[in-house]
């Protein structure tokens, strides 16, 4: 992902949330990993708050390509009164404030990123930005690259990604302490942004079962068991003959891959796209739990959630309204959803169990092989 970005502007500490759930940063045998990406208020090179291996180069400064290279732009002079990242855009005479969001909540679809990102905003410091459903903007994924799902759009600039977040700019530069400093944040919490990395070339956490199932009906592959039943096999057929003769990293970012497998198979190799996150940013930028552990004690997990991000805490009685609210975003078809069959869940373990196994190795925590 690139990170825009003219010499050392002050860029807060970027960090990541990971739940891993059967198909979202929660792990469970159903969801994927989500990831919360904070940038803390602090004051360091850009370079700092990558791996020291990163290398950041402008790679086409005249614009050449159908991409803009966000590397190319002058960085921004962040406010040191202000906790989220934001700066002043001046044009003429006139100047404006932006603001980038503070963190990035990450995950894979119908893992339950919606319901997360509600609680996480119900804190009073926290706001929701102007993308869809107050979280998604879709840029880092698709509309930077000319991409909708599967169709071609035109490519949109970093200034379009701007816009999704200036309804909370306005609260943010309106709102202060009693010594002047502007302590709201924003974030950004599109799921795609995880996993799906189909378009980077165009640049010069849970088991993954249930949320693969869910994923599947609602995008209307299939709405029983059965049609399920019939595209597993086909899909795991089509992904294995894919890594017979490309590397996984040619598989799954693969448009081909995501266009014509019957079900979005790849979405569940969760190590895959872990290990490109960890190859940019160090591992202490990520907060990470599974699904099932933040289900079993949202409020503990919530606590935890506005440390990492470095807000003030909130009492145990604001902490239980805000688990006691009624859950967000329950797509009626998985509600309706029936079990999927033994034998079809027998297969889909035999192929993401190796996927497993390197993410519980990557992320040195068992809990990731999803045995139980």
């Amino acid at each position: 992902m690139r990170i825009s970005t003219r010499r050392f502007f002050r860029p807060r500490l970027t960090t990541f949330v990971l739940l891993a759930a059967a198909v979202v940063l929660f792990v469970s045998i159903q969801g994927p990993l989500e990831t919360l990406v904070s940038q803390r208020n602090m004051w360091l090179k850009l370079e700092q708050a990558l791996r020291p291996e990163v290398s950041l180069k402008c790679l086409d400064p005249e614009w050449k390509g159908s991409v803009q290279d966000t590397l190319c732009m002058k960085r921004f002079d962040f406010l040191p009164n202000y906790k989220n990242p934001c700066w002043i855009d001046w044009t003429g005479q006139l100047q404006r404030l932006r603001c980038l969001p503070y963190f990035h909540l990450l995950g894979v679809d119908k893992s339950g990123t919606t319901d997360l990102h509600s609680r996480i905003a119900q804190h009073p410091h926290i706001l929701y930005n102007n993308g869809g459903i107050g979280k998604e903007t879709y840029f880092w994924c698709w509309l930077k690259y000319g991409q909708w799902m599967t169709r071609a759009s035109t490519p949109k600039t970093f200034f379009n990604y701007l816009r999704a977040f200036d309804k909370p700019t306005a609260h943010i530069a309106n709102t202060t302490d009693s010594r002047g400093f502007h302590y709201l944040i924003t974030g950004d919490g599109t799921p795609m942004d995880f996993w799906d990395f189909r378009a980077w070339p165009l640049i010069p956490q849970n088991k993954g079962l249930k949320e693969l199932y869910s994923d599947y009906v609602f995008l209307g592959y299939g709405l029983s068991p059965e049609k399920f039943r019939i595209d597993v096999p086909r899909a795991l057929d089509m992904m294995e003959k894919c890594l017979k003769i490309n590397t996984t990293r040619q598989c799954v970012f693969s448009n081909d891959t995501y266009v014509n497998l019957p079900m979005r198979l790849h979405i569940g190799m969760y190590s895959v796209f872990m290990k490109e996150w960890l190859a940019v940013f160090p591992r202490d930028r990520f907060y990470i739990l599974r699904t099932e552990d933040y289900q079993a004690n949202m409020k503990e997990h919530l606590r935890r959630i506005y440390k990492f991000l470095d807000v003030e805490p909130l009492s145990d009685k604001s902490l239980d309204e805000i688990v006691n609210k009624t859950r967000r975003h329950v797509t009626q078809r998985k509600v309706n959803l029936t079990d999927m069959y033994p034998d079809t869940r027998e297969l889909l373990t035999k192929f993401y169990s190796p996927y497993n196994r390197e993410l519980a190795k990557i992320l040195e925590d068992p809990g990731y092989l999803w045995t139980s």
